[in-house]
């Protein structure tokens, strides 16, 4: 995955859901599950604003929509899976942050 243009990033802003923190830039995890489908989908390392006091995090609509590309092929793979006497298998996927060298 390319690096974001700066333009893309989501912008520092006070938090919706506690209305106290600030963002910023930093990575959140995420689970995915789909009805009918016998997989989970874990992603971690994603790049997001986060809540400095609530931990929230704020996606920008072009990282929203590269995780829903790569996720939503394994999650649609997951409903041709049989029902068996194993338990719901977790895929895990983990994005690399990358360290930023001050100019």
């Amino acid at each position: 995955m390319d690096r974001l243009p700066e333009k893309e990033k989501v912008n520092k802003m006070r938090c919706v859901a506690c209305k106290v923190g600030e963002t910023i830039e930093g990575t959140t995890s995420l689970t995915y599950t789909r009805p009918g489908s016998k997989l989970q989908v874990l992603v971690s390392g994603v790049p997001a604003d986060v809540c400095s006091h609530c931990g929230e995090a704020y996606l920008s609509e072009a990282v929203a929509q590269e995780i829903f590309e790569i996720v939503d092929g394994i999650l649609e793979l997951g409903k041709t899976l049989k029902a068996g006497t194993l338990p719901t298998p977790h895929v895990a996927i983990h994005f690399q942050t990358e360290k930023r060298i001050a100019a």
